[in-house]
């Protein structure tokens, strides 16, 4: 693997899974894995893939599974786009849902709507 994939896998996971500044706040529960082109800070993506899905969270609730691709979020596919736009579809406030489109390992696709709970 290329570093720039590598670390830009690196990134990715740090923008889905940033540590919050409130312990109390709920993770949506997954842990992903880029593949993309270009600079690692900011690379076209390629491909967004589930490689952990936390036991009882809230990805597990919604149907995320483990090897799941990330093919669109709230509508727009992530395929040639540049990582950093995806940033604002990152973060939820509490009542608030965004919907990831997965293609689970079997070939079939579903939308899994993720809530955050309200505090």
């Amino acid at each position: 693997m290329h570093l720039p994939r590598l670390l830009a896998g690196v990134l990715i996971l740090f923008l889905f899974f940033a540590p919050s500044s409130r312990a109390a706040e709920q993770k949506l529960g997954f842990v992903t894995q880029l593949e993309g082109e270009g600079f690692f800070l900011n690379p076209i993506v390629r491909k967004i893939l589930v490689t952990e899905v936390t036991k009882g969270s809230l990805a597990e609730a919604a149907g995320v599974r483990v090897g799941d691709q990330i093919v669109a979020i709230e509508g727009k596919n992530i395929v040639g786009i540049r990582a950093l736009q995806l940033r604002p579809y990152l973060k939820l406030d509490p009542g608030e849902t965004r919907t990831f489109r997965v293609k689970h390992t079997d070939g079939t696709e579903a939308d899994a709507r993720i809530t955050k709970p309200k505090t």
